[in-house]
């Protein structure tokens, strides 16, 4: 089930503030993640992990910083609130855990969500979405909720999955209404790649009677974007969201 774990972290050295890589990253997600027989190589991974975020010094002196990382298949997941008082490292870094805090919410549960037919979305991290094999920099509506509708089926349970008209559906109702955005480049260690930061509010077009289901699953992906994350290279820090529904 969606499940995101957020780990609040402590450097180990006071002057531990160098900047850390979608590669690192990516390294500690899949180290925390990935079985030993896991395919590394695999085009869809079961997992998201965010940007290091930056939080108060604590008394101790030293930095501290929150890592989110999120869990999509409808699996027995890993125990990460296991991790406290234990290091991690990234790149040249080494942080102890402090607290590791887990939330979920079953994919049932997403599907059964009040209607909604405004979501506000917050992209905390570079964004951008691949389109004809260049990156597009836009939040896209198609694009952003055709790639959730498509890793909501590759993880939700069979009887959650969206069918191919339902998915149709919400493809043709679901419109840009706003957006305050600024592009921002990534270097991926392989390239940069050109994305963007900011809001945008998404809304559906017309009206819906109540037995329709697309005002339910307008809201239910908006808030798996939450752990699903957005776009390409979500495993590497890169479209990490917040959402909001009115």
């Amino acid at each position: 089930m969606p499940t995101r774990w957020t780990l609040a972290l402590t450097a180990d050295r006071p002057d531990a503030e160098q900047p850390v890589t979608p590669a690192q990253l990516h390294g500690l997600a899949a180290l925390l993640l990935e079985g030993t027989g896991a395919d590394h190589h695999a085009q869809h991974k079961p997992y998201t992990v965010s940007p290091l975020l930056a939080t108060p010094s604590p008394q101790s002196g030293r930095p501290g910083a929150l890592l989110r990382l999120g869990w999509l298949p409808d699996t027995p997941r890993p125990d990460l609130t296991r991790l406290t008082g234990r290091t991690v490292r990234l790149g040249s870094q080494h942080f102890t855990v402090t607290t590791a805090h887990e939330e979920f919410t079953p994919y049932a549960a997403l599907s059964q969500l009040p209607p909604a037919s405004r979501a506000i979305i917050q992209f905390r991290s570079a964004t951008y979405f691949s389109r004809n094999g260049r990156w597009h920099p836009l939040p896209d509506p198609v694009l952003l909720y055709g790639g959730l509708i498509r890793r909501w089926n590759l993880f939700a349970p069979e009887t959650a999955r969206l069918t191919d008209v339902e998915g149709k559906e919400l493809l043709g109702a679901v419109a840009l209404s706003a957006h305050e955005i600024s592009s921002l480049p990534v270097d991926l260690g392989s390239g940069t790649r050109i994305g963007f930061t900011g809001t945008a509010a998404f809304r559906l077009l017309g009206r819906y009677e109540p037995h329709e289901r697309v005002p339910q699953l307008f809201p239910a992906l908006s808030l798996f974007a939450i752990t699903a994350g957005a776009g390409a290279q979500t495993t590497h820090g890169l479209g990490s969201v917040e959402v909001d529904l009115e």
